[in-house]
């Protein structure tokens, strides 16, 4: 019986191809083992770069939206009716193996297409992959094979077993990762590398990134977050007037005259130092900026009734006499703990990139590369 594809069935060819994509990528054509560089004496072969590049390929994103475009478009489907004419299916089973075989061509296309744009870039990924490599042996933080067992283990538990719904096990997500077309051993060395390099980066630079409570309030002005509020925040300056625990009433009476003195002869902060500084036992401290919420519902009140550069009322506390200067006020969109540890986590991460990449740029000019 021959099979008659109407013009319906052919529209819907693309959808049938785009289904065959779950096909691993096919394995290129590899090249003979010749060594392309040498990274301190340390060989990079044609080998290397052939597994890299599948590795890549296979999950590529750039990959996928090509083959997506070349299985819809026209001349895709000119060669499948051309296939439908010359080798005339008797079967459904027949004419899925002829779909199979003409994706494994447009594939094998696409991917002759990258791999000449691919080379440079990956030659360079591997050189640089050895030099990240080679100092974190040297520092003795590279990765061994027990921590790349751990590793692949915990990513298998966040991925879960569709027949079953329990999380995959290393060996179940390994050989979902080579039923994909992925080169284990590639997956793994580009791992080692990457997470030995983290390391190496941590080592020499954790000591020297403060992020500081100001860089965080900067980037959090720029984002629109549901948890970021707009609230008042005052710039504060503390005057404390030291006052000892067992004073007498009159003394503590003579201290809060002096401190209402203070306050009355003050107009601006920049006052503030040389005033303090003729209170025998008179401090001054920056308190930084902070939202309103975070004293106290008095202090509170009293802050949004003191005018900038003015003083508030004094109190007696267990330390002495003390007033606060408002220097500033201004609204301000402030965001919580939570969001701001993870504001505060990503200026880490991302001066950390940057001082990886001035680190890797120094010991590639110190390195020995030869390209052959």
């Amino acid at each position: 019986m021959i099979i008659r594809f109407t013009k319906s069935a052919l529209s819907c060819f693309s959808a049938i191809l785009l289904a065959s994509l779950a096909i691993g990528i096919p394995a290129m054509a590899q090249n003979t083992t010749s060594i392309v560089a040498l990274v301190n004496d340390e060989p990079i072969s044609n080998h290397d770069i052939n597994m890299r590049i599948k590795l890549y390929l296979a999950n590529s994103k750039e990959m996928r939206t090509r083959l997506q475009k070349k299985l819809k478009s026209e001349s895709t489907k000119k060669k499948w009716r051309k296939l439908i004419d010359e080798y005339r299916p008797q079967s459904r089973a027949e004419a899925a193996d002829l779909q199979k075989k003409l994706v494994k061509s447009i594939k094998a296309e696409v991917q002759a297409s990258m791999k000449g744009k691919l080379k440079k870039k990956i030659l360079k990924e591997l050189v640089d992959e050895r030099i990240q490599l080679q100092q974190a042996n040297k520092l003795g933080v590279a990765l061994t094979d027990e921590d790349l067992d751990a590793r692949l283990e915990s990513i298998a538990k966040r991925n879960k077993n569709t027949k079953t719904g329990k999380p995959l096990t290393r060996v179940e997500f390994t050989k979902s990762l080579r039923s994909m077309g992925i080169p284990i051993r590639e997956f793994r060395s580009r791992m080692k590398a990457k997470s030995s390099w983290i390391r190496v980066v941590r080592r020499k630079f954790q000591y020297q990134i403060t992020i500081g409570d100001q860089d965080v309030d900067r980037l959090i002005d720029t984002q629109s977050d549901s948890t970021i509020k707009m609230k008042t925040v005052y710039k504060i300056q503390r005057i404390r007037l030291s006052l000892a625990s067992s004073a007498s009433e009159v003394n503590k009476a003579r201290r809060l005259v002096k401190a209402d003195q203070l306050r009355q002869s003050i107009t601006s902060c920049k006052q503030l130092q040389k005033a303090v500084g003729r209170i025998d036992g008179a401090s001054l401290k920056s308190l930084g900026t902070k939202p309103a919420d975070t004293f106290p519902h008095t202090m509170r009140s009293y802050l949004n009734n003191t005018k900038d550069g003015h003083l508030t009322p004094a109190t007696l506390t267990s330390s002495g006499v003390e007033l606060y200067a408002v220097c500033e006020r201004k609204k301000r969109r402030i965001a919580d703990k939570t969001k701001r540890r993870a504001v505060k986590e990503k200026l880490r991460q991302e001066e950390f990139q940057i001082l990886a990449r001035r680190h890797l740029q120094d010991l590639r000019q110190d390195a020995s590369i030869e390209y052959r």
